[in-house]
């Protein structure tokens, strides 16, 4: 009896067809060419995105997000791949829309966001003119997930930023008012402060505000949330609760940050030893954000079904 080579092949084997092949080469290499202007890494000519990466703190944890994005793929990978190819066309729509936006920002659109969108779209539509529309029943959050690598818009940004640097002027200056002999006033983001007849301003950078360890967070957080199979409220209270752990880790370290200024020395308070301290912080809110998974993964114990009694 002839044997399927198909049946015998691992799962996780595919065989696409000659013409498949060439097919997505041609359209994924049309599509790199088409935005290389933001993927290009050939220094000194970086794109955007990577010039983001490269040379903005805030957003150096962009190159592991297309890496966790390709695992939260391949994690799916067995049911994206039983999905039939069917309404491809959706795909070349979307993807004729992606690029047409992207021509429209090259032409002088005055909104910075648009390139980025755009390469968003057009790749949406180039999975689903590749794989067919069903696939996105799967695939729609490794596509999602890579927005946590694109830059907010600055003036988005900077409306975040801003009422969290006052947050932790207002909270460090409260804990440091605890302290004999310490006279903290809170002036904006800044601390102006006399201890034991010294005095000095401790301004509270837009890098101290936290957007950075809540953007990281955020992303570390979806990809816990759903790289296990959990309940879908698990997911949903592991998601919002990124954002209060990593204001609230966020607020220890602008603290510890301000107590060192103070009572031990400037120079620890910034420079290699500020950033120490905002790693260390990161790890603390990746700790507690770790800890409540495992608390809501063991608040319910499934018991053991009773056994039928014996007719």
């Amino acid at each position: 009896m002839a044997v399927n080579p198909l049946a015998t092949s691992p799962r996780w084997q595919i065989n696409f067809e000659r013409p498949a092949q060439i097919r997505a080469v041609v359209i994924v290499g049309a599509f790199i060419a088409a935005f290389w202007e933001l993927l290009d890494f050939v220094p000194p000519q970086y794109g955007s995105l990577v010039f983001a990466w490269i040379y903005q703190p805030d957003w150096s944890h962009g190159p592991l997000i297309p890496l966790f994005s390709i695992y939260l793929a391949y994690l799916r990978w067995d049911r994206i791949r039983r999905q039939p190819v069917s309404g491809a066309w959706v795909g070349l729509v979307i993807m004729l829309a992606g690029l047409g936006l992207y021509l429209w920002a090259l032409s002088g659109l005055p909104i910075g966001y648009a390139k980025p969108l755009s390469l968003m779209v057009t790749l949406f539509g180039v999975i689903v003119l590749l794989c067919g529309w069903p696939v996105m029943r799967y695939a729609w959050l490794p596509w999602l997930y890579l927005f946590f690598a694109i830059p907010m818009p600055q003036r988005y940004y900077f409306t975040l930023t801003d009422p969290l640097r006052r947050v932790a002027a207002v909270v460090a200056s409260s804990v440091l008012s605890l302290f004999p002999d310490l006279d903290v006033q809170r002036v904006g983001s800044n601390l102006e402060y006399v201890y034991r007849g010294t005095t000095g301003v401790i301004g509270i950078a837009d890098a101290c505000s936290g957007m950075r360890s809540t953007v990281t967070l955020c992303a570390l957080g979806v990809a816990v949330a759903f790289m296990s199979e959990r309940p879908t409220w698990q997911r949903i209270v592991l998601i919002l609760a990124c954002v209060p752990i990593a204001t609230f880790c966020n607020l220890i370290r602008v603290t510890v940050t301000c107590w060192t200024h103070v009572f031990v020395d400037p120079k620890y308070a910034s420079g290699q030893y500020h950033m120490m301290l905002g790693l260390v912080v990161i790890l603390l809110a990746f700790g507690i954000f770790s800890g409540l998974a495992w608390v809501l993964g063991h608040l319910y114990v499934e018991e053991p079904e009773p056994e039928e009694a014996a007719e």
